[in-house]
């Protein structure tokens, strides 16, 4: 008998990117046999009866959004000894050691640790400067390397290639830990 993991894709998004991922992601993993739940981490009231988390971020202003530490706070413990894995959308991955600064300055050590994270994906997201108000221009100038003028990027910068890559990788190793 196949025993079924109940898996929660969970993220927060801010312009929809983020989302994206985490359906593209949770797609991944029902074409083998998990029952997958993907959601805003918004909408998750609980997170009891999974056997694995996958969450993910849109990074602003240098770090991940408020609702994804809010999640953190309220259920952390429930996650404590399973499975967990944390990706980040994040337009500095393009520049170069884009993904090593990500890393190093985006990533809550502590909160990682805590939760024993198996593994983190960093991805490129989507820009559309039409879509973003002038604080978030703001930020993201400042934190922009000056190789481009910011505001001729608008397109999506994310490799649907990686992201697969990185959801099997996943799937892989929850296949492989016990139920």
């Amino acid at each position: 008998m196949t025993i079924t993991k109940k898996v929660l894709v969970s993220y927060a998004s801010a312009h929809g990117s983020t989302a994206e991922v985490a359906q593209f992601v949770g797609k991944v993993l029902q074409e083998h046999d998990f029952a997958v739940t993907v959601a805003s981490v918004n909408d998750v009231k609980s997170v009891s009866g999974y056997d694995a988390f996958i969450l993910g971020s849109a990074i602003h202003a240098g770090m991940w959004l408020t609702p994804m530490s809010v999640f953190f706070e309220r259920h952390e413990n429930e996650m404590v000894g399973k499975p967990v894995y944390f990706f980040m959308t994040c337009i500095r991955v393009l520049e170069p050691d884009g993904l090593r600064h990500a890393l190093s300055n985006y990533v809550h050590q502590e909160t990682m640790q805590k939760l024993g994270v198996q593994d983190i994906g960093v991805f490129a997201g989507k820009l559309n400067w039409d879509e973003i108000d002038l604080q978030e221009r703001w930020a993201l100038s400042l934190r922009y390397d000056g190789s481009e003028v910011p505001g001729s990027r608008n397109d999506d910068f994310r490799d649907w290639n990686a992201i697969r890559a990185w959801a099997v990788s996943v799937r892989e190793a929850l296949e492989k830990s016990p139920a």
